[in-house]
């Protein structure tokens, strides 16, 4: 079916084929070169105190684009400059104008370059045309360099070097590892776009969002979102699409002691969306505050983190990162710039906390809650099978250290734990760490006083004990976390995850179930990773948001990988992610009715929606077709994904290297 975009686009070719390379405007009775001397970037400025939410604007936040801007450039007679209007979700036609499949490059109704040279001249030259980071690496790029391939190969891992460029993700699994440094690639390597972006706007005033979502809106393109690029399932890429790129969005404010906003005063901060973890805790330290983040120096705090959910250190004081949350600003599908709390759009305000990003539009900054810094030790230790410790004796440790889950998060602990097995009688465990808040040494050693004295009565007593002191998170998160220990751009691994419910640990019989999965898949696999915290209530804040409510009820996060050497196929893939599915039901056998954290999920997960939802996923699904009748946005497992399909894929190892269209076209 041809599509009233299509023809639209057939027509602009055609009117625009003399002259593809130039473009001219009317200036009064003058016809002139339209170029960014003639012809000003699409927006205004506003008053940076005309937010509703009370809080003023960033400074890239006052540049937008308004319909008063929209109309003065259609005096220009710029081609295509209908394509930046807005939308009207209300419209009962809003759903029908969105062809059945995304627009991709060489297709009929793809946007000529006369079209692009325009949105870029309206950005200001914020338009990037795709480039794979590791193009200089191969020779039909036009970009071929040894000496840069040699550089980017060793800086492949980190993840300060692939957030700071365009087409730089940390997990390119999902995106379908088409272009790779050869040395890490798949054998006989090869560099495409494949699910890259074709084009990136380089955001830095909230107007360029604005431009990017009615133009893709409007010539029905994909459009992605990537902040600092650590999505584990590469929601924020896909073949053919325009994406935000949000990273440069990194202003902090503080907004004192006593900010009034709704129901809450006390410490505040503003952040950008694009400010990262260790960022914003160097900010909040300098204040003598913490705040609620994660253990990766350069996630993107108010992205994909917080609006998963965001577990945290300090979960277990103060709740999830997303409960922190006061008030938000966003551009909606739709084009519009609004301001979101508890008193204006109150259901954005409910779903943006918890339900999902690359959902309901493109946040620009955030306003959190900060607390006054508390002291924190850690505490790591280990121990083992040997030559005196049988296996059984080894799993009566486990046994005694996940009883222990109940007690340790009630008490605002955080314990990041694993073991790993090389045979079913040879099998380690450490703690690294048991993160204590507003403790000291002689306090936190009386409390692991009788785990420690279980351990020893087994023959097994704890070896390699270390105590360390803090005086808050940013010195404790440095240390604990080295920076040495972040490693990105593997693409050979693929990690799922559960929320073991509280509820198991209040029944012998469902403990015992859980615990031989756990040991079953441990020594199937060979490694386990998992958290023991808790969501802690916390009156000071509004948790009435669309966190899964399985986090509410929960003690420990767990995770389970699948892995596979650089020579695996396609098809090897698949397999090692069908047995990962296969393993990881057992964990949901014991554990009914629970969930998992969407942000590190199998991208396999069965039934998605109440397994990242629960029982926010029907009014999660409602909100999105009421705010995206078009199905702008989109990502895999995302609220309203199960619409959509990606082309070209094989079962149990879904890209994002192909054309997205929708269900039943």
């Amino acid at each position: 079916m041809v599509t009233s975009v299509a023809i639209k686009v057939f027509l602009l070719a055609v009117a625009s084929l003399p002259f593809t390379q130039t473009q001219t405007i009317r200036d009064g009775n003058q016809v002139v070169a339209a170029n960014a001397t003639t012809v000003a970037r699409g927006a205004v400025e506003v008053s940076p105190d005309s937010s509703d939410s009370g809080v003023g604007y960033f400074s890239f936040e006052s540049t937008q684009l308004t319909p008063e801007v929209i109309a003065n450039l259609t005096t220009l007679n710029l081609t295509g400059i209908e394509y930046f209007n807005f939308g009207d979700a209300s419209s009962t036609t809003a759903k029908l104008k969105s062809a059945s499949c995304k627009a991709l490059p060489g297709d009929f109704a793809w946007p000529p370059d006369i079209v692009w040279f325009v949105l870029d001249l309206l950005l200001g030259g914020g338009l990037i045309k795709s480039v794979p980071v590791a193009a200089p690496c191969y020779s039909d790029w036009y970009q071929y360099n040894p000496d840069e391939c040699t550089t980017i190969t060793s800086q492949w891992s980190s993840p300060e070097f692939q957030s700071s460029q365009p087409t730089g993700i940390d997990w390119p699994l999902f995106e379908g590892v088409t272009c790779l440094p050869p040395a890490l690639g798949p054998t006989n390597a090869t560099c495409t776009l494949g699910g890259m972006p074709s084009y990136i706007v380089n955001v830095t005033n909230v107007a360029q969002i604005q431009l990017a979502v009615n133009f893709a809106r409007s010539l029905n393109l994909r459009l992605s979102i990537k902040n600092q690029g650590h999505d584990f399932n590469s929601k924020n890429v896909g073949a053919g699409s325009l994406s935000v790129w949000t990273s440069h969005l990194n202003h902090i404010q503080y907004l004192g002691p006593e900010f009034t906003i709704g129901s809450y005063s006390g410490p505040s901060l503003k952040i950008g969306a694009g400010v990262e973890t260790l960022q914003v805790y160097e900010f909040a330290d300098s204040l003598g505050l913490d705040v609620v983040g994660g253990v990766a120096r350069t996630v993107g705090l108010g992205g994909g983190y917080i609006a998963g959910g965001g577990h945290s250190p300090l979960m277990s004081m103060y709740g999830m990162a997303a409960d922190q949350v006061l008030a938000l600003e966003i551009v909606l599908p739709d084009g519009r710039f609004v301001s979101v709390s508890e008193t204006s759009y109150p259901d954005l305000f409910w779903a943006l906390r918890g339900g999902g990003g690359s959902t309901f539009g493109v946040v620009t900054s955030l306003v959190i809650r900060a607390y006054p810094k508390l002291p924190i030790t850690t505490l790591t230790f280990s121990f083992g099978t040997s030559h005196t410790i049988t296996d059984c004796t080894f799993w009566e440790g486990m046994y005694a250290v996940w009883a222990t889950f109940p007690v340790y998060a009630d008490a605002g602990h955080y314990r990041y734990w694993s073991i790993s097995c090389t045979s079913e009688s040879s099998c380690s465990f450490s703690m690294s760490p048991h993160w204590a808040n507003n403790y000291t040494t002689a306090q936190l050693q009386e409390f692991v006083a009788p785990l420690f004295a279980n351990l020893t009565a087994l023959g097994m007593p704890p070896q390699d004990v270390v105590y360390a002191e803090y005086d808050g998170v940013l010195n404790a998160f440095t240390t604990t976390f080295p920076a040495s220990t972040e490693v990105v751009g593997s693409w050979t691994y693929h990690t799922g995850s559960r929320l073991f419910p509280r509820r198991n640990w209040e029944n012998e019989t469902s403990l015992a179930a859980q615990s031989a999965a756990l040991r079953n898949t441990a020594v199937e696999a060979g490694m386990i990773l998992g958290y023991n915290f808790k969501a802690a209530v916390n009156p000071t804040v509004n948790q009435d948001n669309a966190v899964n409510p399985a986090w509410r009820d929960m003690l420990s996060h767990t995770m389970l990988g699948a892995v596979w050497a650089q020579s695996a196929t396609p098809d090897d893939i698949a397999a090692a992610n069908q047995l990962l599915k296969k393993r990881l039901q057992t964990w949901r056998d014991v554990s009914p009715g629970s969930g998992a954290y969407l942000n590190e999920a199998d991208i396999n997960e069965p039934d998605f929606q109440q397994s990242f939802y629960g029982s926010n996923y029907a009014r999660l699904y409602s909100m999105k077709q009421q705010y995206d009748p078009w199905g702008l946005l989109y990502a895999i497992t995302a609220v309203g994904s199960e619409d959509w399909y990606v082309t070209g894929q094989i079962p149990y190892y879904p890209t994002q290297n192909g054309r997205l269209c929708r269900v039943g076209s």
